[in-house]
């Protein structure tokens, strides 16, 4: 693959992805994609799935169907647990391993922290205006520096300024995507209308 097919090619893919805690429906066949070096902002109501669909990516929650490709990261794990000789755990889980085989695998996980991408989940809630400019400024600058960066904000400003894309969910579902100037000046779907007109 040449250097032009992996910028090309996204470094987040999602397929139909669905969850349910219980009986409530969180995620109802959502998919996505971003590529290397884009902004995605993730916005919508309360309750819609926007940091359960953040934790299924990052791996803190399972999906029950549907697929999440992030990178390279499953070939780089499994690279770097050959590289201290644990090829054949690649599928246990940590109470399975001895105490050394544990420590290896600390130090795997420490080889692989140069992260290609940043997932942020509300990263201004709760923080002092002065204090929420700063952290805006942070990831701005993040972004500029061409760091993959998926966010779920409510800071529709932020949304509109720095984001490459933007996606509205509602109901566990992706209603609308597109550019800034798309999704936030001439939104086409009714709730997306509806959203943006209570928070503009």
């Amino acid at each position: 693959m040449t250097a032009a097919d992996s910028a090309q090619r996204p470094i987040i893919e999602i397929r139909d992805v669905h969850k349910s805690f219980g009986r409530v429906e969180v995620l109802k066949g959502v998919s996505m994609s971003a590529r290397r070096g884009t902004t995605a902002c993730i916005i919508g109501p309360s309750g819609s799935g926007k940091s359960t669909l953040l934790r299924c990516i990052n791996a803190l929650v399972p999906i029950d169907s549907g697929s999440i490709r992030v990178g390279e990261v499953e070939e780089r794990a499994r690279a770097l647990l050959a590289k201290v000789r644990l090829s054949d755990k690649a599928d246990a889980y940590p109470g399975e391993l001895s105490g050394g085989q544990q420590q290896r695998v600390a130090i795997a996980r420490s080889l692989a922290m140069s992260p290609e991408i940043m997932l942020f989940d509300e990263v201004t809630a709760a923080l002092d205006p002065e204090t929420v400019k700063g952290v805006l400024l942070t990831i701005r600058e993040l972004a500029e520096e061409g760091m993959t960066c998926l966010l779920v904000t409510h800071e529709m400003g932020f949304a509109r300024e720095v984001a490459n894309r933007v996606y509205f969910t509602d109901g566990g579902r992706i209603v609308e995507e597109g550019t800034p100037a798309e999704l936030f000046e001439h939104p086409r779907d009714p709730r997306t209308r509806e959203f943006l007109g209570q928070v503009l």
